[in-house]
């Protein structure tokens, strides 16, 4: 029958499966169906020989079955034996719950026992136990609906209990004929896995000798090979044993140390260790022990009496037989790079102060011929780093105020001024209130200023930090209000490093004395600044200022 068609893979062995269970079913079902016989007599005597007639005949065609399972083939009319049984049985119950007023007895419990006890003794799928307990159940509904008056009332109530409980049963059953039949494959794929394994050892022990050899020949081939490419690796590679001693190392780790391999191997390692380090050293065998591995570190081997050679190491936990906590480190020999990045730092240390001292003697230019003594570019410089450190930790301006673009700001902020080199000395150094047109004549040094660091970076042939001494020097006379010059930019138009020298440049003249005024002092200043919030000055770069005013004041007294 297609319904009891076993999984194609395990088709042999599933039929060996249900006719041993099936013998095994029907014996017992025999045997406990004549043993419920003693329940007729104790709890139904009137009718019990009518229901030791069926029970009787039950058993009579049950043992049919088992002769023809014992026939050749049996094994596959097994299933088909099996479930005619369970509807025999389940038949047989039936009748005898008409007998004792159908839906109202209780006896229909027997072929919930059946369900429960014999389903999940059969290698059946989910399915099919699902439909064989269905089945069983349409037979005992049939058999009582056929035999007793139409249900009303009460008995529809007994009816629903017990087609419920039915349910539930055989669901449950289902379920479990579905794991298990799950778990029956799996152990057969493994009973078959261990079967074919049993094979290829049978194979192979006919030329096992043969095997063996070949296998070493090839282990020793591999062997001879690691030792090649292990000692031609140009990295010093070694293993430790569980005290720190060398176990082995490769030819250039003993060419590294200045040692014949053989001579290194049974010494701690830490001897060759620069003294400073072996601290550091004796920490990363114990991150080796905790961790199981370190990438990167760089530390320096004391190789001769004035001999260090920087190295890069590696290393990961060996489990080697004995146990122990051995590891093994490669090192790689960075010299010479760390040689080229200690050159490269010098060079860019002599760059940087080069730089500086260009700017600084550029901006000194346009200083010296406004008498100012220099102090003026100092004081700016320590003002813009103040506000422009402030700024940074605000979430606002954070991304535009990297630590680098801070110092390129304080470089630059001193070429503010730098366009005065064009003004004429009349202007520049007149006393007295200028006119109209000298006024627009000085407004000029912000766009020559610009021009002028515009043409410098251009001969650069790159994008230089003079970018922002370009905006510093055109816009720093801009206003937060729009009414400033050169272009009349306003609010975030004007940039960022502009806005800030601005303020910077507004406190040092109103506290340094000039030709037409005396010096203001810190906190006429401060309420002069404060008042100009978002009218001169950003209010932004005013909180900064507000904030941090005993920075301006220190600053301004160390470079008085």
């Amino acid at each position: 029958m297609p319904f009891f068609r076993a999984p194609a893979d395990f088709a042999d062995e599933i039929h060996q499966l249900f006719l041993q269970r099936t013998r095994l079913c029907l014996w017992m079902g025999t045997v406990f169906f004549l043993l419920f016989a003693l329940l007729d007599f104790l709890c139904c005597r009137p009718w019990f020989g009518l229901f030791l007639s069926y029970r009787l005949a039950f058993v009579a065609v049950v043992l049919l079955f088992l002769l023809r399972l014992g026939r050749p083939g049996g094994e596959r009319l097994a299933p088909v034996l099996m479930a005619a049984a369970m509807l025999l049985g389940t038949l047989t119950i039936a009748l005898m719950t008409v007998a004792l007023g159908g839906f109202a007895s209780g006896y229909y419990a027997g072929i919930l026992l059946m369900i429960a006890g014999g389903v999940p003794a059969l290698p059946l799928t989910g399915q099919q136990a699902l439909v064989l307990g269905s089945l069983m159940y349409l037979v005992y509904l049939g058999t009582v609906l056929l035999g007793t008056p139409p249900p009303t009332g009460a008995d529809l109530a007994r009816l629903a209990g017990n087609s419920f409980f039915f349910a539930v049963i055989v669901l449950v059953t289902a379920v479990q004929r579905r794991d298990d039949q799950r778990t029956l494959l799996g152990e057969l794929r493994a009973k078959r896995s261990l079967r074919q394994m049993r094979d290829e050892l049978r194979d192979y022990r006919d030329n096992l000798e043969a095997l063996v050899e070949r296998r070493l020949a090839q282990l020793a081939e591999a062997d001879l090979r690691f030792r090649d490419l292990y000692h031609a690796i140009h990295d010093l590679v070694v293993l430790l044993g569980p005290g720190g001693e060398v176990r082995t190392i490769n030819h250039y780790g003993g060419r590294l140390l200045g040692r014949l391999p053989a001579t290194v191997e049974g010494r701690p390692f830490v001897d060759f260790i620069a003294p400073a380090d072996r601290d550091f050293f004796a920490g990363i065998r114990e991150r080796l022990r905790g961790e199981g591995a370190v990438q990167g570190v760089q530390l320096r081997l004391q190789t001769g009496p004035e001999r260090l050679v920087d190295v890069e190491l590696s290393g990961s936990r060996v489990d080697l037989p004995g146990g122990g906590d051995h590891c093994q480190l490669t090192l790689r020999d960075i010299t010479a790079t760390k040689e080229m990045e200690r050159q490269t730092l010098a060079s860019r240390q002599l760059i940087d102060s080069s730089r500086q001292v260009a700017i600084l003697g550029l901006a000194r230019l346009a200083e010296c011929r406004d008498g100012d003594t220099g102090a003026h570019l100092l004081r700016i410089r320590a003002y813009t780093r103040i506000l422009a450190e402030f700024l940074a930790e605000q979430p606002e301006h954070a991304a535009e105020l990297t630590r680098d673009d801070i110092e390129d700001l304080c470089l630059c902020s001193v070429l503010h001024d730098i366009g005065k080199v064009g003004v004429p000395d009349t202007v520049l150094l007149k006393p007295d209130q200028l006119d109209e047109a000298e006024r627009n004549a000085m407004q000029r040094h912000c766009d020559l200023g610009s021009l002028a660091l515009s043409a410098a970076e251009r001969d650069a042939h790159s994008r230089s930090f003079l970018r922002r001494g370009q905006e510093i020097a055109r816009y720093h006379h801009e206003r937060w209000d729009g009414n400033g010059y050169p272009c009349g930019l306003a609010g975030a138009a004007i940039p960022l490093a502009a806005r800030i020298v601005a303020l910077a440049d507004v406190y040092d003249a109103l506290t340094s004395s000039r030709p037409y005024k005396p010096a203001f002092s810190h906190e006429q200043a401060r309420r002069i600044i404060a008042s100009e919030s978002g009218r001169r000055f950003d209010p932004a770069v005013v909180n900064a200022f507000l904030s941090r005013e005993e920075a301006f004041v220190a600053a301004r007294a160390g470079h008085a």
